[in-house]
């Protein structure tokens, strides 16, 4: 996510027009414009009083993604040898999150994909079919499996790669079919639970 699209995504949050942060902010309407579309960047100043009015630091601001994420909560390894896959469900992973979360109201599976819009899907498609954006952070990172799990009113958004698991509390919740967060588009794939 963007700074633009940081401070756009507060602003709407706080249910506050752009004239009304220009105003308290001390800047023109056009100056906060600039800033939501990329176009321009606040001082530091500026981002000392965005911060302030949203009352998060600075740091936060320009690291939204642990507004979106929150921290990690737990990090372990985890071994799929004895598990076998439950009726119901699509993998071994599936079944080893329903026996690790038995107080989860529902798992979902989730997809994860860059943000692409239809122009950028296009320029790929003519300029080299054979290359999908969408495969980047596979190839960087490697298959895993995504999960979000709730648990009344938690959410946890679980990645399972390797042997390796990462449960990270959603701080920003999860209430439709997706989420877009730091450039990606988190979406509901399947209800496993």
């Amino acid at each position: 996510m963007t700074l633009g699209e940081k401070i756009k995504d507060l602003r709407k949050k706080a249910n506050i027009s752009q004239e009304d942060l220009a105003e308290k902010v001390g800047v023109s309407r056009q100056a906060v414009t600039k800033w939501e579309k990329d176009l321009g960047l606040p001082d530091i100043e500026n981002l000392k009083s965005i911060a302030s009015l949203f009352n998060i630091s600075i740091d936060e601001l320009l690291d939204y993604k642990k507004q979106l994420f929150g921290e990690v909560i737990l990090e372990e390894k985890y071994s799929l040898d004895n598990i076998e896959k439950a009726k119901g469900t699509k993998s071994k992973e599936e079944t080893f999150l329903i026996g690790r979360f038995p107080k989860a109201t529902s798992i979902y599976s989730l997809l994860k994909k860059k943000k692409w819009s239809w122009k950028k899907d296009l320029f790929w498609f003519l300029i080299e079919p054979s290359y999908s954006p969408e495969l980047e952070d596979v190839i960087e990172n490697g298959l895993y499996s995504l999960f979000l799990v709730e648990e009344k009113d938690k959410q946890y958004l679980v990645t399972m790669k390797k042997g390796n698991m990462k449960i990270i509390q959603l701080k920003t919740l999860f209430n439709d079919k997706k989420l877009i967060a730091d450039g990606y588009v988190y979406k509901k794939h399947y209800k496993v639970k």
